[in-house]
C-alpha cells in the first residue's frame, strides 16, 4: 500500500478504505451486477426506471438524479459487457476518496459526493447535451476536485508524470470542457464538468462568500460610523448656534436633526 504524508497526517491509497468510500464501492458494483442480470435477460426495465432520462426525469422520475450515478454500462443500456466504465470510476474513487472523506468527515463527504453527482445530472438536461446518462463520473470527478483543493501540492501521476494535484484537476477540467464543446462521443463530458464545478463551488465558494460578506459588513460599518460622526458634528454646530442666538434661530431642518440625534441616543441607551 502506498502512503502519502500530508502535513502531520498520512493517507493510505489502496486497501485502507474509509467507511463511505467502501459503501459506495459496494453499492456501485451491486447495482452493476443487477444491470447485467437484467441486460442478459433481455429486459431494459431497470435502466428505463433508474438511468437519467431527460425526457422522463422531470416531473415523473426525479429519483433518477441520484440513481443514475450508481449505474454503469450494461447490456440493457446498449453498452454491452464493458467493465472499464465502472472500473475506472471506482479506481479513482478508491484512490482519492479516502483522504477527502477523512478531511471532510463521512457525513459531509457523502453529501458532497451526491450533490456533485446531481449537479452533473442537471447539466445533461441542457440542450444540446440531452441524452440518457449513467455513471458515477460526475460525482467521482467532484471527489478528484476536492482532493486538488484540499491537497493542492500533493504529487499525483498524470500520464505517468508526477504533477501537483491542483494541476491534475485543472487539466481534467479543461479537457472535459473542450471535449464537451466538441462532437458528441457518447461520453457525458457535461456531467463531468457539472460535478467538478459543483465540488469546487462547495469547497471554495463558501470561503469567497464569507470573505465578501466580511468586506461588505466592514464597509457598511465604516459608512455608518462616518454618517454618525457627520450627524454628531452637525448636532454640535446646531447646539452652539442655539446657545448663541436662541431657540428661535433654528430652522425646521435643524430641529429635525436634533430630534433624530435625540432618538438615536435614546435607542442606543435602551
Amino acid at each position: 500500500m502506498r502512503t502519502l504524508r500530508l502535513g502531520n497526517s498520512s493517507f493510505g491509497f489502496g486497501i485502507d478504505l474509509s467507511p463511505v468510500v467502501r459503501n459506495l464501492l459496494i453499492a456501485n458494483f451491486a447495482v452493476w451486477i443487477v444491470q447485467l442480470v437484467f441486460g442478459f435477460a433481455g429486459s431494459a426495465i431497470f435502466d428505463d426506471w433508474f438511468a437519467l432520462d431527460p425526457d422522463r426525469v422531470l416531473p415523473w422520475r426525479p429519483w433518477q438524479f441520484v440513481t443514475y450515478m450508481f449505474m454503469h454500462s450494461a447490456p440493457s443500456h446498449g453498452g454491452g459487457f464493458n467493465p472499464l466504465h465502472i472500473l475506472l470510476n471506482m479506481l479513482m474513487l478508491l484512490m482519492f476518496g479516502g483522504p477527502v472523506e477523512r478531511a471532510l468527515g463521512s457525513r459531509r463527504f457523502l453529501r458532497y459526493y451526491l450533490i456533485c453527482g446531481v449537479a452533473g445530472g442537471l447539466l445533461t438536461l441542457v440542450p444540446p447535451f440531452r441524452a440518457t446518462t449513467v455513471g458515477a463520473s460526475g460525482a467521482v470527478l467532484g471527489v478528484l476536485t476536492a482532493f486538488g483543493v484540499l491537497f493542492p501540492d500533493v504529487p499525483v501521476l498524470l500520464f505517468f508524470f508526477p504533477v501537483p494535484a491542483k494541476v491534475m484537476v485543472l487539466f481534467l477540467a479543461l479537457l472535459n470542457l473542450f471535449s464537451a464543446m466538441g462532437a458528441q462521443s457518447g461520453v457525458s463530458f457535461i456531467a463531468h464538468i457539472g460535478g467538478m464545478a459543483a465540488g469546487f463551488l462547495m469547497l471554495r465558494g463558501g470561503r469567497w462568500t464569507s470573505r465578501w460578506l466580511r468586506q461588505w459588513r466592514r464597509g457598511r460599518d465604516a459608512r455608518t460610523r462616518r454618517s454618525l460622526d457627520a450627524l454628531g458634528q452637525r448636532r454640535d454646530a446646531i447646539l452652539d448656534k442655539m446657545s448663541r442666538e436662541g431657540r428661535e434661530s433654528l430652522s425646521r431642518d435643524e430641529w429635525r436633526t436634533l430630534l433624530e440625534e435625540s432618538k438615536r441616543m435614546r435607542e442606543g441607551r435602551d
